[in-house]
């Protein structure tokens, strides 16, 4: 049984999660909010956080020698198993490192922070709505449903995360890698992987043994750890920023 805080109002889940950690209040639970007012995505982006949709972070011990990118693929293939019950068609997809896709808008994110022997992980999903951007929709957009219940979205998620991360912690990786490769719809596209200031261009190849993000870059293959994938074809680029 997992202990649920629910808010209605606050900063961000990650961030009140952070804070927990820091001050030495840190239990396994669940925290949801109905409003972000500061909502926070990967590497400092800002979350659109209106009423009616998912936000929320969840405490967990680390499991010892965790492997923080097969980690978040885990939670991804997690999230993204519980929304295809939403979505009518094959169209939902897996976007490295840790993304949900419906064909090319963004549907839900995830971050991860590890702190203190404790681990973060940040789920938001446009659940009946999503922000007045390019590239980003809903649930109830895609489902045609008229509303969607946020507690049974993340009651959902919190059963499927628990079955994921234990096979997960009994090192049952490859399962978790098959089911990326079945659900990621740019291999073998030309994408562009950026890490802060840093980019590089090549082909995606799939997802290693490892976790890693295998990159096809001339007459080899490089392994990435972390970064941000972009489609590099014009007219379909994915665009975060």
């Amino acid at each position: 049984m997992h202990k649920v805080l629910k808010l209605q109002s606050v900063d961000s889940t990650h961030k009140y999660a952070v804070r927990l950690v820091e001050n030495g209040k840190a239990e396994e639970c669940i925290i949801i909010a109905e409003k972000q007012t500061d909502g926070v995505g990967r590497c400092g982006r800002i979350w659109e956080s209106p009423s009616g949709n998912l936000y929320t972070s969840i405490i967990k011990k680390l499991p010892p020698d965790t492997e923080l990118g097969k980690l978040s693929l885990t939670v991804a293939a997690a999230v993204h198993k519980v929304l295809s019950h939403y979505v009518p068609d094959n169209n939902l997809h897996l976007h490295w490192p840790n993304d949900v896709y419906y064909r090319r808008s963004k549907v839900a994110g995830i971050l991860i922070a590890v702190l203190d022997h404790w681990m973060i992980i940040s789920i938001g999903v446009n659940v009946n709505s999503a922000p007045d951007i390019v590239n980003a929709i809903s649930i109830r957009d895609i489902s045609g449903v008229e509303v969607i219940s946020v507690e049974e979205v993340w009651r959902s998620i919190l059963i499927e995360l628990d079955i994921w991360l234990e096979a997960f912690c009994v090192s049952n990786f490859l399962f978790i890698k098959n089911y990326w490769l079945r659900y990621v719809n740019e291999i073998n596209c030309k994408v562009i992987i950026k890490n802060g200031l840093d980019s590089i261009t090549g082909i995606f190849k799939g997802i290693g043994d490892d976790g890693r993000l295998i990159l096809g870059k001339q007459d080899k293959d490089l392994f990435i750890s972390s970064g941000d994938m972009f489609l590099n074809v014009e007219g379909i680029t994915v665009n975060y920023e």
